[in-house]
Formats: structure tokens, C-alpha cells, sequence
């Protein structure tokens, strides 16, 4: 993926030679969201290579800063040269791509003529890949490089390769087996949790895949939730949030993104989001105590992403409407994490202090998808905070309505650039 990145570079090399010298770091200011013009019209008319093994040790620092790339204290304040050159070649077109991430058409293996010219009308900027795109390993490794061929700027390429029951490529690679999250948790060493992940890393890398919606840091309280199940840690915060910090580890050492999920925790939720909406029945000390501790492990950890559960959280709401569809939701205490401000820009990022891309889980999901039209969900979700909106259910409807958000003032520049910036360091940096 670094390999690509610079070779794009390289063609715009003049350009950020004469702007270098000028060059320093900017810090992005939270924006304020004006919906005002959009809720108006909308109720007028309704529409690398592998680095060595580095040591891994129990205690480590929780800085972060041990990571060969490590998050920076404010990943918003980048150097602005590279990114902003970067955005700078991107239209308004591509700008929105850069923030949509869909699956491929169902048992697609290959990158046809058609799907090629998909490209040209939808720039997006990664696709995820499930296990009826897997075929063999050359077929997988000629798929990533004729997608990463297909687009003008290089792709994130994704995949969910947690181990255990959630395996999209592992019988690709007989020879290393991995074990579901309990078991390794089960052994109370994170050394196992660190080698699984830079083994799994070191396979997608192998395959062009270079993003993973892994570890899971939700913490399995509940018995009855079969949706997380074993693919949790534990049950304990503390040993999940120790298996977390070395799975994040060594996804990061062996060059690939890694992404904790499903926040705000989805552990102890009776519900499974592919089917309904999930509910977290807990109060703000329950959370701190219990689902939060891991996630926070794994922010120090390095990890690049933090990916969204359609949760809600009846007893935790501080949420803002900024968009009139919203406000039932709100009120009834049902409003999912996935359209929280609160929870994305309150919690996440202010609290815990997480300022690397926020990823929604699939937003084809019936959570979301049974209640709300494709537009509220991509424009809710962004607006809420979200960098990435992963496999929206209407693609074309998707790009439109974000497009017409924008273009109406529900999101200004300097919130859409924020995306792009995170979206730039996390390229450059898995």
C-alpha cells in the first residue's frame, strides 16, 4: 500500500517541493453543524513491507508511542503538505468516494470491464471483501492489485479476519490456525494475542488486503448474546483490554490497519444488530467500569480505527439532533450509536482522546436499515462524526445525498477535510 502511495506522489513531487518550505501543521477545529438549510428542504419536498518482530512485553507503555507509526497526540494536526496536495487533486466527486466503502457485487472474484468503469462513476475510497470473493490465494492477490489498478487514488481494502467463526481468508492459510478471541484470552498471555495478530496481518498483507475490522474489544458479559459470543477477549475488562493492546499490536507490526470494534460495546446486548437495533442497558458508571477500559487499551495500543455499533443507549443520551429526524430518536432514548455526536465526538474523541478514523459498522444491517432511508443513514452518520460509512445499502443514493448535504451547508469543508486528513494518515501510517 506504501509502495503505491508513493509512487502516486511522485507525479505531484514539484509541487510539494515548492510548498515544503511553507509548510507547518494545522490543527482542525471542531466544526459546528448548520442543518438548518437541509432540514428546510427537506421538509419542503421530502427526498510494506514486514518489519521484524519487535519484543512485546506485559506492561506496555500506554503512551502508544512504542508503534513504529505511532497515533500522534492529535492526528489532526498533520503536516500539511502531503494531505492537503493530496485533496487538493480530488473533486468534489471524489472527495465524497473517499468516505464510502461498499462490498463487491455478491460472489465477484474478479475485476470485470463493467466493474472497472463502476470506478470511473463511484470513486469510492476502499472496498471490503467477504468470503464469497475468496477463492485462492492468486486469485485474492490479482483481485486487490486490479482494484488498486481500477482506481485513481489507492484503496483501502478491507476485510473481517477476526479468527475463530469470524475468518474471511483463513483457509487460505491451512498451516496457521487461529483461534477464536476467547480461547487466546483464555491463555492470559498477550503474547499469543500479539503473535495472531501479526500472523493474520502478515496474511492479508500477502493477499493486498490492507485494513482489518479487528480486534473486538467489546467485552461478553451476557451469556445469552451469541452475536460476539467467542469472538470476545473475556469477560473480564481487564483481560480483554490486555489481549486488545497486543492484537492491536501486531496487526500494526505487520503494516496492516487495524480497527477495534464495536464501540460503544456490544457485549451485553440481548439484540444482534444484523437484525434489530441493539441496547445497551447500562448507566455511565457500568460503562466506564466495563465495556470502556478495553477500547481505551486499544487507542493507546495504536489502533488506526474504532468502528461503531448500531447501539443505543437509553440511559446514556446527550445527544444532539442535527438533522430533524433525529429528534423522535433522541427522545425516546433509542437513537443509535451510529448517529450519536455524543458518543463519536464527545466520548471518543474528546474523552478518550481518539482522533483516528471512526468506521461505521455495515450500514446495510437491518438496525439502521429497517428504520431509516439510505440518505438519513449516510448523511446522520457523517454528520454524527463517522470518517468511513461502510457498505451502505444504496451507493448511488449514498454519494447524491452526501453531495446534496454538503452543497446545502450541513457539513462545511473544513469538516469534510477532516475525514480526508485522518483518511490520508491512515493510508499512509497502517
Amino acid at each position: 500500500m506504501k509502495s503505491l502511495v508513493r509512487i502516486y506522489y511522485l507525479s505531484v513531487l514539484v509541487v510539494a517541493l515548492l510548498v515544503l518550505a511553507a509548510c507547518g501543521t494545522v490543527t482542525l477545529d471542531r466544526p459546528v453543524y448548520t442543518a438548518a438549510v437541509y432540514n428546510e428542504a427537506q421538509d419542503a419536498e421530502p427526498e510494506p513491507a514486514v518489519t521484524a518482530v519487535p519484543s512485546y512485553t506485559a506492561a506496555p507503555s500506554t503512551s502508544g508511542q512504542t508503534m513504529e507509526n505511532p497515533t500522534p497526540e492529535n492526528p489532526t494536526q498533520y503536516p500539511v503538505c502531503e494531505a492537503d496536495i493530496w485533496i487538493g487533486e480530488l473533486s468534489l466527486r471524489e472527495k465524497i468516494g473517499q468516505l464510502i466503502m461498499p462490498r463487491l457485487p455478491w460472489q465477484t472474484t474478479h475485476v470485470s470491464t463493467a466493474l472497472h468503469d463502476w470506478f470511473a462513476s463511484y470513486p469510492v475510497g476502499g472496498i471490503i471483501l467477504f468470503s464469497d470473493n475468496v477463492d485462492t490465494v492468486g486469485q485474492v492477490q490479482a483481485l486487490t492489485s486490479d482494484l488498486q489498478a481500477a482506481s485513481r487514488f489507492p484503496l483501502f481494502i478491507a476485510t473481517d479476519e477476526e479468527g475463530g467463526r469470524v475468518s474471511r481468508v483463513g483457509r487460505l492459510f491451512p498451516d496457521s490456525t487461529i483461534l477464536p478471541a476467547y480461547e487466546i484470552g483464555r491463555t492470559n498471555d498477550p503474547e499469543v494475542a500479539y503473535m495472531t495478530g501479526r500472523i493474520i496481518g502478515e496474511g492479508l498483507l500477502s493477499l493486498g488486503i490492507n485494513m482489518n475490522f479487528a480486534p473486538v474489544a467489546d467485552v461478553w458479559t451476557n451469556p445469552a448474546n451469541t452475536v460476539i459470543g467467542n469472538r470476545s477477549f473475556g469477560r473480564d475488562p481487564e483481560v480483554v483490554g490486555l489481549m486488545v493492546d497486543a492484537a492491536v499490536r501486531g496487526l500494526n507490526s505487520a503494516g496492516v490497519v487495524s480497527t477495534i470494534k464495536h464501540f460503544p460495546g456490544h457485549g451485553d446486548t440481548y439484540e444482534d444488530s444484523h437484525y434489530l437495533l441493539a441496547v445497551y442497558p447500562h448507566d455511565r458508571e457500568r460503562f466506564d467500569q466495563v465495556e470502556a477500559p478495553p477500547f481505551m487499551r486499544g487507542i493507546e495500543a495504536g489502533a488506526h480505527g474504532v468502528m461503531m455499533g448500531h447501539i443505543a443507549t437509553p440511559l446514556l443520551q446527550n445527544s444532539t439532533a442535527p438533522l430533524y429526524w433525529m429528534e423522535p430518536w433522541l427522545a425516546s432514548g433509542t437513537l443509535p450509536a451510529t448517529f450519536s455526536d455524543f458518543w463519536m465526538q464527545d466520548v471518543l474523541r474528546g474523552e478518550m482522546g481518539f482522533e483516528g478514523l471512526i468506521i461505521t459498522d455495515a450500514l446495510e444491517m437491518r438496525a439502521l436499515s429497517d428504520h431509516f432511508t439510505p440518505e438519513q443513514i449516510a448523511v446522520g452518520a457523517f454528520v454524527a462524526g463517522a470518517d468511513i460509512l461502510l457498505m451502505p445499502t444504496d451507493i448511488p443514493a449514498t454519494f447524491d445525498a452526501l453531495i446534496e448535504a454538503y452543497q446545502n451547508g450541513v457539513f462545511d469543508t473544513p469538516r469534510l477535510h477532516e475525514s480526508l486528513r485522518r483518511i490520508y494518515w491512515a493510508r499512509n501510517n497502517g
